[in-house]
């Protein structure tokens, strides 16, 4: 292979067509060769962007990325950079059926299959000493957990961050790659298809030689983003019925968001490109979740589970970082933080450091390293990380929502409070974890105080704390609810009170009752009786401080977040009727109805 060697400085337009970023300087002596073509064994080929350090150490440890979405490398910063003047190549693949790699894209396929075939490449080229990492966020994290499980024997260490999509089931949560939660569609998901898993993509010609593809490719840009829909586009048909034809309304393109509905919650196939509790990563990984990303109750629940499986073979090699930001934002955290109008305060913490000290450590012996990391290092907030070595708690204080819409430890006399739910005028979603499907609708933390005034929405409030209370592991949830409804949601929200009156959401869960006796069948509900149900956990890492107050909101609907419920036995995401539910939520004495919270000391 012949590498064209750019220089630093060489050239502000050779490093301009390189995507240079302003926190970027590539090293003296760096070899770059862009639009590398490598064969798969059925013969397709991926297109790959090779880095190689500045010689003259020999061969070199090397770090893989594989993703789907334009290039990792075009927003390089000084990560990349700090691992390529330590002595780390980098190799960049897009996915096939991706810009100019063969193949039809299916989210996450072909993980093992192509990621064994371009670690075998690696292997093979002179340049490289056998040893490989891997590294990303999102799909480029997802795709690294099965190839994590089948361990092929060059794979050291990886990078894995925000990787929701690439676990299926973990711990109580069936979310099957986030797709799911308590039965329910995440509809937030939408414009993510329309916009990002597009399957109609041009291909070059078949016959080509590798150069005349490597040519080609360098000569053209393709992009595809012509068949993103804009924002508006999303207000108006959001709430189209049948459900299941959103996509094509809107004029989407080819995407998998039909047979993922028609999967539905329970299928052979979500565990094909997706790993679940009982798969084991021995790989030594660094993991990376946030409090407000779709992604992090199911992987932290995984995470969990195969710490402890490798605890049990004599491996210390798993450790997670917990940060209260967005998705895939780890590096990118500013001084003073914020997610929607939370203040998250001194979050910032450095990322490069952290990232090359543990592909060092697994990867460069002669590199002197800090000691292993806890398992846990999660931010409570103003500034403060909490370390621990324990698994994480379930559940722990419980609080029982009460008569006259109290949050207290002590039980109070029985009370019932019912509204109407009208999947005609749902709840907005003002905030939560993963923002789409319309202009209005953003992640983060907001204040509900505008939703809690709706007659739908209930809410249960704690005295002010004199003294700060820590979280962190899974809030449990608990109903005790009835209906007139043969099938409805109930919707939790888990809200932080500050002194001057904002409500500050912070998690929230729902259930289908359909689905409460589990996600296998349907049994629907009697009307009038009452049910003792059980809501997906919430994740929790957060300090509420002393003068807060913590409220929880129960309604039917969180909408468009999640799939409205129409109240009907029918098909939600096939039927056009709905109906109207009476839904009634039972407290106090007889009662089922709490939050057991996970406090833990500092």
């Amino acid at each position: 292979m012949t590498f064209r060697h750019v220089l630093l400085g060489f050239s502000a337009l050779t490093l301009s067509a390189l995507g240079a970023h302003a926190q970027f300087e590539l090293p003296e002596g760096t070899s770059v060769e862009t639009s590398v073509q490598i064969t798969m064994r059925d013969g397709a080929r991926l297109n790959a962007d090779v880095y190689l350090p500045a010689q003259g150490s020999g061969p070199a440890p090397t770090i893989l990325v594989r993703t789907p979405y334009d290039s990792e490398m075009t927003s390089r910063t000084s990560l990349h950079q700090q691992l390529l003047e330590s002595g780390y190549a980098i190799v960049e693949s897009h996915e096939r059926g991706r810009y100019f790699s063969d193949g039809t894209y299916v989210m996450l396929s072909h993980s093992v299959e192509d990621g064994t075939d371009l670690m075998d490449w690696i292997v093979a080229q002179d340049w490289s000493n056998g040893d490989i990492g891997t590294l990303g966020c999102s799909s480029s994290a997802e795709i690294q957990l099965q190839m994590g499980v089948a361990g092929h024997p060059a794979l050291r260490a990886m990078v894995a961050q925000s990787t929701g999509v690439g676990v299926a089931e973990a711990g109580p949560f069936r979310e099957q790659g986030n797709f799911w939660r308590g039965g329910v569609w995440q509809q937030g998901w939408m414009d993510y298809f329309l916009a990002s898993t597009v399957q109609n993509w041009p291909q070059l010609p078949e016959g080509l030689s590798d150069e005349e593809r490597q040519a080609l490719t360098d000569a053209f840009e393709l992009s595809n983003l012509n068949w993103a829909r804009d924002k508006a586009e999303f207000d108006a048909h959001r709430m189209d019925l049948p459900m299941v034809d959103i996509a094509a309304n809107m004029g989407g393109p080819q995407n998998e968001l039909r047979s993922y509905l028609e999967a539905g919650l329970i299928d052979d196939s979500w565990g094909v490109n997706r790993v679940s509790e009982g798969e084991m990563i021995a790989v030594p990984t660094l993991w990376t979740e946030a409090m407000f990303d779709i992604s992090a109750r199911s992987t932290v629940a995984y995470f969990d589970w195969n710490r402890q499986a490798n605890l049990a073979e004599g491996r210390n090699n798993q450790a997670m970082r917990i940060t209260q930001g967005s998705h895939c934002g780890h590096g990118r955290i500013e001084e003073d933080a914020k997610i929607g109008d939370l203040e998250l305060g001194a979050m910032r913490y450095d990322y490069d450091a952290e990232v090359l000290g543990w592909f060092n450590r697994w990867m460069m012996p002669d590199v002197e390293t800090e000691p292993m990391q806890t398992a846990y290092t999660a931010y409570l907030g103003d500034g403060g990380w909490l370390t621990s070595d324990e698994a994480i708690q379930w559940g722990g204080e419980r609080f029982n929502l009460g008569a006259g819409g109290t949050l207290a430890a002590q039980t109070s006399a029985a009370d019932t409070f019912t509204y109407l739910y009208d999947p005609a005028n749902p709840v907005p979603s003002l905030g939560g974890e993963i923002g789409g499907t319309g202009t209005d609708h953003h992640d983060g933390s907001f204040d509900q105080t505008e939703l809690e005034a709706r007659d739908d929405v209930i809410t249960f409030t704690s005295e002010v704390l004199e003294e700060p209370m820590a979280l962190f592991g899974y809030i449990e949830v608990g109903l005790s609810v009835s209906s007139d409804a043969s099938d409805t949601d109930f919707t939790v929200k888990i809200v932080d009170v500050f002194p001057d009156g904002r409500a500050m959401n912070i998690g929230d869960s729902i259930l289908r009752m359909r689905y409460r006796d589990g996600m296998e069948s349907e049994v629907f509900m009697e009307a009038g009786e009452t049910y003792n149900v059980t809501l997906p956990p919430i994740l929790m890492s957060r300090r509420i401080e002393a003068g807060h107050a913590l409220r929880v909101e129960v309604s039917s609907s969180n909408f468009p977040s999640y799939a409205r419920n129409l109240n009907t036995a029918a098909d939600p995401y096939t039927s056009t009727e709905f109906q109207v539910a009476e839904n009634t939520i039972h407290v106090g004495e007889g009662a089922e109805t709490y939050i057991s919270l996970p406090v833990v000391d500092e």
